[in-house]
């Protein structure tokens, strides 16, 4: 079970405003604690789900900017964040398209 500084520990971690050497001096232990408790697997198992919960609840904003930069003015941002939507809907290139198209016979059947 984790204790109240390794769970502040992981709330600062999480947050992403504060660098280890920072976290350390705010809830009074070592750097080197702190590189001790992300060794240990009930620990990071926490601050994954913590992240991953963070990432979750960030998700709409950044499909809604990401959308919005569809409407943008460089063809190139609108053509990185098309290709992402795409692709992150699992709309991925195929290299070997399969392509039968029949011959074309051109008849000039227009009399001068």
């Amino acid at each position: 079970m984790l204790g109240t500084k390794q769970r502040k520990c992981l709330e600062l971690l999480v947050s992403g405003k504060f660098t280890q050497k920072e976290i350390a001096e705010q809830i009074k232990v070592s750097q080197q604690t702190i590189c001790a408790w992300k060794k240990n697997a009930e620990f990071m198992q926490e601050y994954n789900g913590q992240l991953k919960n963070a990432i979750r609840s960030m998700a709409a904003k950044a499909f809604r900017t990401e959308t919005e930069l569809l409407n943008a003015d460089s063809e190139m941002v609108r053509l990185a964040a098309a290709k992402d939507i795409l692709d992150r809907a699992g709309f991925k290139p195929d290299d070997n398209m399969n392509i039968n198209i029949e011959p074309v016979m051109i008849v000039d059947d227009l009399k001068e």
